[in-house]
């Protein structure tokens, strides 16, 4: 049995796309998270990545990932700040069930560049499952979705990385603007047996179309 350490986190997002030219998009994102309890700075994430879309319910990206990793749990000791580099490539299915919902599906492969003497280079596996719903003002959408990460790769101690399970709802003020707020519960390995992180985590998200 899992010994749980549970804390709260506060993520904030503001995610930008630029259609530059017909199938082909950018997105950039700037991810801050903050641990609830003390305020204390958690994690920055900043994401490019490219994607091209050939068909209506098909997608393919390439992009990269700049993460720094502060306190991963309240405590009064100071953590050191670690910066983590990533590669990923990225495959998006929709899948259209009775109107007005969607199943989304995501899968993506990271290439993770770790300052580990066990495991500093790392394979990182993602799918996530989101089912979209728009209510009957059109304006408005519930998003519900799981995430599952598993590591491969030499000198890794644990294959299970963590879990995520959300569910949030949108606003559309405009086709090129969208918020988004949600509750997320994310179980992530600490590194040591037998113990998980447990957060439950607030987050908001600006969604900007150029």
């Amino acid at each position: 049995m899992q010994v749980l350490d549970r804390h709260g986190v506060s993520w904030n997002r503001y995610y930008l796309t630029w259609a530059f030219r017909p199938a082909w998009t950018l997105h950039q994102e700037v991810d801050y998270r903050f641990l609830t309890e003390t305020g204390a700075w958690h994690q920055l994430a900043i994401h490019s990545h490219v994607h091209y879309r050939p068909h209506t319910n098909a997608e393919f990206a390439l992009g990269a990932t700049r993460m720094e990793n502060g306190g991963p749990e309240p405590s009064k000791t100071p953590y050191p700040h670690r910066v983590e580099w990533r590669t990923f490539q990225e495959i998006h299915f929709w899948t259209p069930l009775v109107k007005p919902f969607t199943i989304h599906h995501r899968y993506r492969i990271e290439q993770r560049f770790l300052k580990s003497a066990e495991a500093p280079f790392v394979w990182r596996g993602r799918y996530r499952l989101q089912i979209n719903w728009t209510l009957p003002h059109p304006r408005w959408t519930v998003h519900l979705s799981n995430e599952a990460f598993l590591n491969w790769g030499r000198g890794i101690a644990y294959v299970f990385d963590q879990n995520r399970t959300y569910v949030g709802i949108s606003y559309s003020f405009s086709p090129c603007l969208r918020v988004e707020a949600g509750y997320m519960m994310q179980w992530q390995q600490t590194g040591k047996p037998n113990r998980l992180y447990q957060r439950d985590i607030g987050r908001v998200s600006i969604f900007h179309q150029l």
